[in-house]
């Protein structure tokens, strides 16, 4: 994809004051070079009395993800969110000891961390949206991103999504090497990996930088350790991630991050992270051609922000959000393509489509649905263009369909058209047939349905408040309706929509309707579905072409769901033990000799990039006795 740049200042963000200080730096000028810094962000220990003790016996060895998760809500209660973590408080004081346990202890218990297993990613992510949902609800966005065979979170994703003004807990997966494919590509198995909380992400062209706080980076059990950063290179990796070589020569390859973080020949990967924003609406006014973008709360450095472009879109057709909340995409009316803009550096960049395209849509496993006339296509522009990607699907529909919404918790995309007797389900896949689904008895056989929405789930997999699928009619009507024997049933009407309005959910499930004249939004209550205006976006103006900012993961059962891919304390190896046996010896030696004089290799034990004196001096000063 080529890069355009907006010819106006896409955001102009006014930075709350007590979180000013905290962002050092923040700047995107290219993809190779950017920098981001942020100071303030909790370092607790996992390590506590009274959490559950690892194999070695120690308390909370494996509580890495639930303290890193703490670490962010420590950051939001002290800017302002102290219904999360109490404000005021020092972190590092003895007195705060006890309640941070208590928060970490809880957090553990809703992402079913054990102390011997570590924690699974889906339930670590369902956790912090639910603590977030109770504590505060409507104000944040979690999002979790997961490397698969094409994609995954890198330092620059990162480092860009904080730029955007979120705040992070990434995981590294530990990675031991296959060996060459039949391709000659790298291939590597993870074995576990670690969760840490980060603060500073660097490149300025082969020089990459990272800083995270490591929960793991004390083993007193009683007293919080002084907070502090770790600083370690970075490297780009290309690799496939496999169980075997023979395994890896089917799969697609990608570049990845690798920390600089020990010897051991293990490669110790960026794999997954869990971002946290404030919750965002964004508006299309095409009369005056701007987005109109409204932020729920200013977590780092947002406010109220709106940009002009005009020099791309006379008028725009639909536009939605990207999965990782920092990009808009959207389609000129006119062109077969779609843009997306990216929030950190104001580039936008165009997708050609297959077809002429009505509406646009992101599936679970962030690939983008194209509907057409007569045509839905599954395109991935967010994969890297290697050997084995993915690639384009485009399939042949019933021609009246004219409106989908997609459910990324359960990977199903719905169809609706001209047809008033039923309307369409189908995988996000695209690799099973339509399934026709009957419209509710009670929808009046002259009302086509004109927009539809899908209910956020709960990690058991159930809707919202028993809704399955929101139907708005070309009269102003909104049926709740739930899935029961492939018929559509309501289970309440809502009539309060103008006849311009968009129908949608929030994460807590919600209704909201977006109109010219204000948004609405509706609670389900004991008295049933009523009109709040308690939420954070009260008395705020929108436009017809509004949408909201969900949480969401490309979390694959199939994928990420085994113990390879837990989060568990990632214990140090000896310096000069190359090889990975646990002592340091005459293999390790030979390896070293081998090595001497290259560059990036896993000889290189003090991490500089090469392979000298100094490594040999290392390995010999911990020979194993």
């Amino acid at each position: 994809m080529t890069s355009k740049t907006l010819t106006t200042t896409f955001l102009a963000a006014t930075i709350a004051s007590t979180a000013a200080a905290d962002v050092v730096t923040s700047y995107y000028h290219s993809s190779s070079n950017y920098g981001f810094e942020l100071e303030g962000m909790p370092d607790f220990d996992q390590v506590r009395d009274s959490l559950a003790v690892d194999g070695s016996g120690d308390p909370g060895g494996m509580y890495c993800v639930p303290t890193g998760l703490t670490n962010l809500l420590g950051y939001a209660g002290m800017h302002g969110f102290e219904d999360l973590m109490r404000g005021g408080a020092d972190w590092e004081a003895q007195e705060d000891y006890d309640y941070v346990t208590t928060v970490i202890a809880n957090m553990a218990t809703l992402a079913g961390t054990t102390g011997t297993g570590g924690t699974y990613h889906d339930p670590a992510y369902e956790a912090m949206k639910y603590f977030l949902e109770c504590r505060v609800p409507g104000v944040f966005n979690v999002t979790e991103n997961l490397a698969t065979n094409t994609t995954g979170p890198t330092l620059r994703s990162i480092s860009e999504n904080n730029i955007n003004g979120a705040i992070s807990s990434l995981c590294y997966g530990i990675y031991d090497e296959l060996g060459e494919d039949v391709w000659g590509r790298l291939a590597l198995q993870r074995n576990g990996g670690h969760c840490v909380t980060f603060s500073r992400g660097y490149r300025n062209g082969s020089s990459r930088e990272i800083e995270y706080m490591d929960p793991d980076d004390n083993n007193n059990s009683s007293t919080q350790s002084n907070f502090g950063a770790e600083s370690y290179d970075v490297e780009a990796v290309n690799f496939v991630y496999a169980e075997s070589l023979w395994d890896a020569w089917l799969r697609g390859d990608r570049t990845g991050s690798r920390i600089m973080r020990t010897s051991g020949g293990k490669y110790r990967m960026i794999d997954s992270v869990i971002h946290v924003r404030p919750r965002a609406c964004y508006s299309w006014d095409s009369s005056e051609q701007q987005w109109t973008i409204i932020w729920a709360g200013d977590l780092i450095n947002w406010a109220d922000a709106a940009s002009v472009v005009n020099s791309y879109a006379e008028s725009i057709r639909d536009f939605t959000i990207g999965p990782l909340n920092n990009r808009l995409w959207y389609l000129d009316a006119e062109e077969s393509k779609a843009y997306s803009v990216a929030f950190s550096s104001n580039d936008v960049e165009p997708l050609d489509l297959p077809h002429a395209t009505n509406q646009l849509a992101f599936a679970r496993d962030h690939a983008l649905l194209a509907l057409g006339h007569g045509q839905l296509s599954r395109l991935h522009p967010y994969s890297q263009s290697m050997e084995n990607a993915p690639e384009n699907l485009t399939l042949q529909i019933p021609a009246d369909v004219t409106c989908m919404a997609s459910d990324p918790q359960s990977n199903t995309l719905w169809l609706a058209g001209m047809r008033t007797d039923a309307i369409y389900k189908m995988s996000q896949q695209l690799d099973a047939p339509l399934s026709e689904i009957q419209m509710p008895q009670d929808w009046p056989i002259d009302v086509v349905c004109t927009g539809m929405a899908t209910s956020p789930r709960r990690i058991e997999g159930q809707p919202h408040n028993g809704i399955d699928l929101a139907m708005q009619g070309a009269d102003g009507r909104v049926h709740l309706c739930k899935l029961v024997d492939n018929r559509l049933h309501t289970t309440a009407v809502l009539w309060n929509a103008p006849a311009e309005s968009d129908v949608q959910f929030n994460d807590e499930g919600d209704v909201v309707l977006f109109s010219n004249q204000k948004m609405q939004l509706f609670r389900l209550s004991e008295q049933g579905w009523i009109e709040v205006q308690d939420h954070p976006f009260a008395n705020q103006q929108f436009a017809s072409r509004t949408v909201m900012s969900r949480s969401s993961t490309n979390f694959d059962a199939n994928l990420h769901n085994t113990d390879a891919w837990t989060q568990v304390r990632d214990l140090e190896p000896i310096q000069g033990d190359v090889d990975g046996d646990g002592q340091v010896s005459v293999t390790d030696l030979l390896e070293v000799i081998a090595a001497f004089g290259e560059q990036n290799s896993n000889a290189d034990i003090d991490g500089d990039g090469w392979v000298t004196v100094e490594d040999m001096l290392i390995l010999i000063s911990n020979w194993s006795s």
